[in-house]
């Protein structure tokens, strides 16, 4: 039978008529979903146990691999940030079991309850196994007696939910007091695309080198940012300001001079960031770079081709990237005239 020309293969959704179900269809898909949601949980807590064992045993070099990341490409077309995510999951999973077992809740041997999480639960209570576990120990006491399976499974769900409410006011949204914080949450944010929170200090600073943050002291400066920006943290930017990492007796004037240098370092770029700012909310992201040279110089009166107006289009990729570079070597040729 011919199809109608009219009709077109495509998955159901919310609106379309479909076949209806009985009450008792019905149940039955309920379980069936409810089912493959375990199902599910069960395999991503099963991967991220495998996946944890293979990184403590540097699975890679076992394999001829020069990396973590590319093992982790090659063979199942995942990212290093996926594959050290299940790391943590499984890590974090570890630590609650320990810790629930330590308080006598759950045998040695395990019980599939955890597995009733979701990765994002986990994710979320990464480094917070204890206190899901002293929520737990709190709630039992209120029992009469020694809570069973069902019971268990219930509270670890209920302390998990209320630590994962707790982080969610912790980590609102960081306000500035000021411009120059603003500047740093922007730094901050743009160091945390390229090393996002999840990654502990030594593969953030190694995300970090990747990604053109080519000294020491500017991969120290962006992981004061990233601090800031993930959860307002204010005690590493701080330090680098106070130059806490620079001996007393460093060459050059000491601490002190580090400190003054640091300073101006932060208003030249703070000043560039403002004005890259205007000229971005001027030309969007969206235009190409002729498209945004175009329309400043028209904004500015100036030729399009003048160095004025590429350090314009300079200063606003630098907002758009956060990639100083661009713009130091357009300083650099201004300065000897090309």
């Amino acid at each position: 039978m011919p199809k109608d020309p009219d009709h077109v293969d495509r998955t159901p959704v919310e609106g379309d008529v479909v076949t209806p179900l009985d009450l008792d269809e019905a149940h039955a898909l309920t379980a069936e979903i409810r089912t493959a949601i375990k199902d599910v949980r069960t395999a991503t807590g099963r991967l991220a146990a495998a996946v944890r064992r293979a990184h403590a045993a540097r699975i890679w070099t076992v394999l001829g691999y020069p990396s973590w990341k590319a093992y982790a490409k090659a063979e199942f077309n995942i990212g290093r940030s996926h594959a050290y995510r299940l790391v943590d999951q499984a890590a974090t999973a570890e630590q609650l079991g320990d810790a629930l077992v330590e308080l006598g809740l759950m045998s040695p041997a395990g019980d599939d309850f955890l597995a009733d999480l979701s990765g994002r639960a986990w994710r979320e209570i990464q480094g917070k196994a204890q206190e899901v576990a002293a929520r737990v120990a709190d709630r039992v006491t209120a029992l009469d007696g020694a809570p069973d399976v069902g019971q268990l499974r219930e509270l670890v769900a209920q302390a998990v939910e209320d630590v994962r409410a707790d982080a969610t006011v912790a980590s609102a949204p960081v306000e500035p007091a000021d411009e120059a914080e603003a500047f740093v949450l922007w730094e901050g944010s743009i160091a945390l695309r390229h090393a996002p929170a999840h990654l502990p200090d030594d593969e953030a600073l190694a995300a970090l080198a990747a990604a053109g943050y080519d000294t020491d002291t500017v991969r120290l400066h962006a992981m004061a940012a990233r601090d800031f920006a993930r959860d307002g943290n204010r005690e590493r930017l701080n330090a680098f300001r106070a130059a806490l990492d620079v001996p007393e007796d460093e060459a050059y004037g000491g601490r002190q001079t580090v400190v003054q240098g640091r300073a101006l370092v932060d208003q030249l770029l703070l000043a560039d960031w403002k004005m890259g700012t205007l000229f971005l909310e001027i030309a969007p992201a969206r235009l190409s770079d002729r498209a945004a040279g175009s329309i400043l110089a028209k904004a500015f009166r100036s030729d399009p081709r003048s160095f004025e107006s590429r350090e314009r289009l300079e200063l606003r990729r630098y907002v758009i990237t956060g990639d100083h570079r661009a713009y130091e070597e357009w300083e650099n040729q201004a300065l000897v005239g090309v």
